[in-house]
């Protein structure tokens, strides 16, 4: 009787064992579908143009550089919700801010202000001081311009119309 448990108790374990591992086959996701999620999602944000990824046993190392520290944060998180990733190591850099020197600063800013009447600069150790008066509709697009000349700050001490 015992013999005949096991004839039929062996085949049946073999079959559990063996389904048991096909299904855990199933649930892994493979390096090469990790990759191609991470290069869709890259592709489709242009602030991780400067961002690498390489996936090894589910465990993804990124590299690269950003233009900010939440860019770095936001890389290393798109990837984390990737299904099949184990671990991020994020060896991402943010490039450093650059200041523009105070004569070329001078002149690309009053170049800028040529285009906004009643308002006028200073400008000393990369810091821009605004003085004068602006139509508030004018404000926002004033800001945007002078950042893009990348000085350390903007002292906005201008009176809104």
């Amino acid at each position: 009787m015992n013999v005949l448990r096991f004839k039929f108790s062996l085949p049946a374990l073999l079959i559990l064992l063996f389904s048991f591992q096909i299904q855990s086959c199933k649930q892994k996701n493979n390096d090469g579908e990790i990759q191609t999620a991470i290069a869709t999602k890259t592709q489709t944000d242009p602030s991780f143009a400067g961002v690498n990824a390489t996936v090894k046993d589910g465990i993804v190392t990124l590299t690269g550089q950003c233009n900010d520290a939440p860019c770095k944060t936001n890389a290393e998180q798109a990837v984390k919700d990737i299904k099949g990733v184990k671990k991020v190591v994020n060896n991402i850099t943010v490039a450093p801010v650059v200041v523009t020197a105070d004569d070329p600063l001078k002149a690309s800013v009053n170049q800028t202000l040529a285009n906004y009447q009643g308002v006028q600069a200073d400008v000393q150790d990369g810091v821009v001081t605004l003085r004068g008066e602006i139509k508030k509709d004018r404000l926002q697009q004033l800001m945007m311009d002078l950042n893009a000349l990348k000085p350390k700050k903007i002292d906005n001490q201008l009176v809104i119309k």
